[in-house]
């Protein structure tokens, strides 16, 4: 049996899946619009309610059968969910009562025999009647409001009391040893296919269209947690592309290290070094994988790999790899780049390390003014604080930068050095 037991939510188009997702997590990851269907991936995130945890999953809404690529992979994604659940919620709407096409949905999670807590939302009143719902032949409903939070506590008891029938038992998952990733890169760079390479399973819905990815999607596995973003644009169409674009940012801010995921056939944009400046600013760990190695002759990899080294040169702490999201090339190597990136990321040196390279580094390249004070005074990323009688000139702060990461790597992270200038009056 599964360590995590996996909760779904399902149901038709603009029931208030994403809501009652949100209000259980207390935390907006789905975003939440008046447009039907807005949510096209699953988010996946873990619970904990009674000392219990378990993943709970929010899907795409369903349409009746009809001619769309996109709604036909959506359509795809949850019953790949519900086949892979131990639990599933059918959330219906109260206010519009039972529709065939509920009745459909009710008919054929009973013919996957998986257990399921029926859930009328938008109940506005304590005592609206949900008994139309029983004719769906999945027991009793469980009128709540997601909006206001109305019936959510019940609903997280009935899910953890199914899922304790079913014999799991209370588990705490711990996180801190998990590498919390943040996936960047312009749109259709293939950064929801690296996603699903390192995972093992299609995650999020990949098509050839561009900006398919349009909610954030947070995805665990046993040594790291992903934040894959929808993709960075120039110009936004909509609100809902803007909102995607600025979580993507807020989730760098919470990630540890970045991903940067550059379309190895095409040349470097500029949206490509505006996002990579964005790390580099936030201060987070960065490993670049060069995706869609495959499509690169072998005659001209070599060639191919040295531009986006000079195309990339201020990013030359960063360790560059070529990757394949469809033949698997470098994921592996991908997975242990990124963990390197986080344990240099968090690293601290000794007191006796930091003044051994001082002072030699002072005998080798002496600098124009008096240094009183050199120390690490912080990690993530390393920081270093250096107390002058005058400002040091820019050049000699790059310079001990060379200096340290020569001796100490700091591979896959950034270093700041802050020059602070004492006052010399008495």
């Amino acid at each position: 049996m599964k360590k995590i037991p996996e909760v779904a939510i399902v149901g038709r188009v603009n029931t208030g899946k994403s809501t009652l997702f949100n209000r259980i997590i207390k935390k907006p990851l789905s975003i939440v619009d008046a447009r039907p269907g807005l949510t096209r991936d699953r988010v996946k995130k873990p619970v904990e309610w009674d000392n219990f945890t378990f993943f709970l999953t929010d899907t795409g809404g369903l349409y009746p059968p009809e001619e769309d690529l996109i709604w036909e992979k959506v359509r795809e994604k949850i019953k790949e969910t519900v086949e892979n659940a131990d639990l599933v919620i059918l959330l219906v709407d109260a206010s519009q009562g039972v529709t065939p096409f509920d009745e459909e949905i009710a008919e054929w999670l009973r013919s996957k025999n998986k257990d399921v807590i029926l859930v009328a939302n938008k109940i506005d009143k304590k005592d609206q009647d949900v008994l139309s719902f029983y004719k769906l032949g999945l027991g009793e409903p469980l009128g709540i409001s997601a909006v206001h939070g109305r019936g959510i506590q019940e609903l997280l008891d009935r899910i953890v009391e199914k899922l304790r029938e079913k014999g799991y038992e209370s588990v705490k998952k711990k996180k801190e040893d998990k590498v919390r990733v943040a996936i960047l890169g312009k749109p259709n760079v293939g950064k929801s296919s690296i996603l699903n390479a390192f995972c093992g399973e299609e995650i999020t819905i990949i098509s050839p269209i561009p900006g398919t990815t349009r909610d954030s999607v947070d995805v665990e596995t046993d040594e790291f947690i992903f934040v894959d973003t929808a993709g960075i644009r120039r110009k936004y169409q909509d609100e809902v592309e803007y909102y995607g674009a600025l979580r993507s940012m807020s989730s760098l801010r919470y990630s540890e290290v970045a991903i940067l995921v550059i379309d190895a056939s095409l040349p470097v944009t500029h949206i490509d070094k505006k996002i990579a400046n964005l790390i580099v600013e936030e201060g987070r760990g960065l490993v670049v994988a060069l995706n869609k190695s495959d499509l690169i002759p072998k005659k001209k990899r070599a060639e191919t790999f040295q531009y986006f080294v000079n195309e990339l040169f201020f990013l030359d702490f960063a360790p560059k790899i070529y990757v394949s999201a469809l033949t698997g090339e470098g994921i592996e190597f991908l997975k242990e780049l990124v963990k390197v990136s986080r344990r240099e990321w968090k690293r601290k040196l000794s007191r006796r390390e930091v003044d051994d390279f001082i002072y030699e580094v002072m005998a080798k390249h002496p600098p124009t003014v008096e240094i009183t004070f050199f120390a690490q005074v912080g990690t993530e990323p390393p920081k270093f604080l250096i107390k002058t009688k005058g400002k040091l000139k820019q050049n000699y702060i790059r310079f001990l930068e060379r200096e340290l990461r020569q001796r100490f790597g700091f591979q896959g992270t950034p270093i700041v050095i802050k020059n602070e200038v004492q006052n010399l009056r008495k």
